[in-house]
């Protein structure tokens, strides 16, 4: 029983250090897992050829910046690049690229509706920063980083 006591009073006398060991140990992963984070979203951002201002269109991806790389398919099916969650987006509904000359191109990838600036968009064509982009039911406006 004396060595029950012993044993007790020697983890209540170092029961801080032990904790806080404990706390610094964990700081130090949460730290860590922060660190790789944003240097992967500083990553992308400098990979990044502009985004994709959502205008109009379902609550929950309303007013989002969503990167553009330089090339970005656009679906509603989880194997697309940009993913958009709405009816009226076809599964792999239409592609945006940077080609070798610098400019920005929009395709149609299927019979969905597609359009740049109100125009429809028949196959491909040309976008430029603040055209805005109809792409189903979701309205967004492209920015394009300048010198890309």
């Amino acid at each position: 029983m004396n060595g029950f006591y012993e044993a007790a009073a020697l983890g209540m006398r170092y029961w801080f250090i032990i904790a806080a060991g404990i706390v610094l140990l964990v700081a130090a992963l949460l730290s860590v897992r922060e660190y790789r984070e944003k240097r992967l979203v500083l990553g992308v951002a400098q990979q990044s050829i502009g985004y994709l201002h959502i205008v109009s269109g379902p609550d929950e991806i309303q007013g989002e910046n969503i990167p553009l790389m330089r090339q970005n398919t656009i679906g509603r099916s989880r194997r697309v690049d940009i993913v958009l969650r709405d009816r009226s987006i076809g599964k792999a509904h239409s592609q945006l690229y940077l080609r070798e000359d610098g400019s920005v191109i929009l395709s149609r990838l299927g019979r969905g509706e597609v359009s740049v600036n109100g125009a429809a968009l028949q196959r491909s064509a040309a976008v430029y920063t603040g055209d805005m982009i109809c792409l189903g039911n979701i309205v967004c406006e492209l920015h394009v980083k300048e010198g890309d």
